[in-house]
């Protein structure tokens, strides 16, 4: 019905939009569809010469504007779908998210069947992601962990906001495997791999995070290598997480999800990490108590120096085995990803060419799904 509607005053990109696949019976997205509204629709045509193309901008203003209230189910996941790969462009992904964030999704209707559940739960889980754009970019483009270190305050918070994201997604686990057992079909593994993509890109970045601080801690500031410590911690809740993700791929046919070689530190590293922190805690509540007692007591002539001969001494009491060379070679991960349906949009007419992650010398690679 509201194809008919849309029909009466159309503008030249209400008719490219409506008679596009985004908003057809189709089973998936063209790509070509989207490579139009990524480039504006420039006015190549003779009938199109006296029109001048859009603005990106403009081109997303619309979109999002023309978005229907009431959509069939199948088209919300194809309209979910073009959001996400839009969000995902390398070039344009930010000036899209600046528009999209403002969209309220659709109204709320009760929830008949599990492929409607999925559509909001996608929406809810699109939004989110939408508000970590910048970090899932710097993820993919594999930015340099070393410079993270420089700030770890910020950083810190930048990567509990993305472990927030991982929680939401991983934490729908059954409820994926309840829907793509009983909706295995296209358009559904698509909007699952492209979910994989941001999933590993993001792990991924905190592996390297995690790995860079094995080696480091020793010589970082006590109370900022605490906060790194913790994220140690929920890493390794999140590896079987996501390990568990990446077998989903087994409710679809030919869907190939290449996995990293799975970083695991030894029971070893644990060892040393868990008793290296509990000094570091102990010194720094003893000396948080020697402050306020010397506060509380002022004392001419006497200043107070700290310095971290109480630590060494509480480390050299436990033991501490010292730490082999554990950095291996550079992680080359992301470096020749496919950036999942963005980066490659101008390779290929359709989804299934375009959203695979593919992996160096440095992975392991897996074919999940028996053929």
């Amino acid at each position: 019905m509201f194809l008919k509607n849309m029909f009466k005053k159309q503008s030249r990109f209400e008719k490219h939009l409506f008679e596009g696949t985004i908003y057809d019976n189709s089973e998936t997205v063209d790509l070509d569809d989207i490579k139009k509204m990524l480039q504006g629709y420039p006015s190549k045509e003779e009938e199109d010469q006296l029109v001048q193309s859009m603005t990106i901008v403009q081109v997303f203003k619309e979109f999002i504007r023309l978005i229907p209230s009431q959509l069939e189910t199948p088209k919300k996941l194809k309209v979910l779908l073009t959001i996400h790969v839009l969000m995902g462009d390398i070039k344009h992904g930010r000036l899209f998210v600046q528009q999209f964030l403002g969209w309220i999704g659709w109204q709320h209707t009760e929830q008949k069947d599990v492929l409607s559940k999925f559509s909001s739960v996608q929406t809810m889980i699109i939004q989110k992601l939408a508000l970590i754009s910048e970090i899932i970019q710097r993820s993919k483009l594999k930015s340099n962990v070393n410079i993270l270190f420089k700030d770890i305050d910020s950083n810190v918070m930048q990567f509990y906001k993305m472990i927030n994201a991982l929680n939401l997604i991983l934490g729908q686990q059954e409820f994926y495997a309840q829907v793509f057992s009983t909706h295995n079909r296209i358009i559904v593994m698509e909007i699952y791999l492209l979910l994989w993509n941001d999933v590993i890109a993001l792990f991924l970045m905190l592996e390297r995070f995690v790995r860079q601080f094995l080696d480091c801690y020793q010589q970082m500031d006590q109370q900022q290598s605490i906060q790194v410590y913790e994220l140690f911690n929920e890493y390794i809740k999140l590896t079987p997480q996501v390990k568990r993700f990446a077998q989903l791929c087994i409710f679809f046919q030919n869907c190939n999800v290449n996995e990293p070689k799975w970083y695991q530190p030894t029971k070893k590293e644990i060892e040393e990490l868990q008793i290296y922190f509990q000094n570091v805690k102990i010194y720094l509540t003893s000396r948080s108590k020697r402050l306020k007692i010397e506060k509380s007591s002022p004392q001419p002539n006497r200043s107070c120096q700290t310095t971290g001969r109480d630590l060494k001494k509480s480390q050299s009491q436990s033991q501490i085995i010292p730490k082999g060379d554990l950095k291996q070679h550079q992680d080359n991960y992301l470096s020749n990803t496919t950036m999942g349906y963005a980066k490659r949009i101008y390779q290929g007419n359709n989804a299934s060419q375009a959203i695979q992650y593919t992996f160096e010398s440095d992975c392991l690679t897996a074919d999940v799904i028996k053929q």
